[in-house]
């Protein structure tokens, strides 16, 4: 094969490898884990939670594992395209995603739902990444900002679905 068409990537500069670092938030959600699951797992909803998302759709093909949602976004009058793919997904239990294209090869979201007291649901989520060599002694203020993002999310996730009751 032509050295031109070899996909194959090459070793990371350092023969360190990066430590993965998880970072999530949780609540416990007056609904059952259908209902959640219901609500977080459309694309469409999206537009609910993140203020930032003007348009989202799963795109044509699979559903579940393998499945590709795309978002349409706009952040200080800036309009990006971004996708996700579902990498794991056992329904109403938990999903792993990762963003196309994203240069953390580690990266990957993660929602997980589990049973809490009173008949509430417990949604967790959070993000695995890890941090490029220059940014190692930041590792505090990258762990507030996905602190941040996940708490953000699992709150209006919440607020959402115990205000349409």
């Amino acid at each position: 094969m032509s050295p031109w068409l070899d996909r194959q990537q090459s070793a990371p500069p350092s023969s360190v490898a990066p430590s993965v670092h998880y970072v999530g938030a949780s609540t416990a959600i007056k609904a059952s884990r259908q209902q959640v699951w219901d609500f977080i797992k459309p694309a469409e909803n999206s537009v609910l939670v993140d203020p930032d998302v003007v348009r989202a759709f799963r795109a044509p093909g699979r559903e579940g594992e393998g499945e590709i949602q795309v978002f349409i976004s706009v952040r200080d009058g800036v309009e990006t395209v971004s996708a996700i793919e579902v990498v794991h997904e056992i329904p109403q239990e938990l999903a792993i995603t990762r963003s196309i294209g994203d240069t953390d090869t580690a990266a990957r979201g993660r929602d997980f739902l589990r049973d809490g007291e009173d008949g509430t649901t417990v949604l967790e989520h959070g993000s695995y990444f890890t941090l490029p060599a220059e940014a190692a002694g930041y590792f505090p203020q990258y762990e507030q900002q996905y602190k941040l993002h996940a708490r953000q999310y699992v709150e209006r996730v919440k607020a959402f679905l115990e205000r349409s009751k």
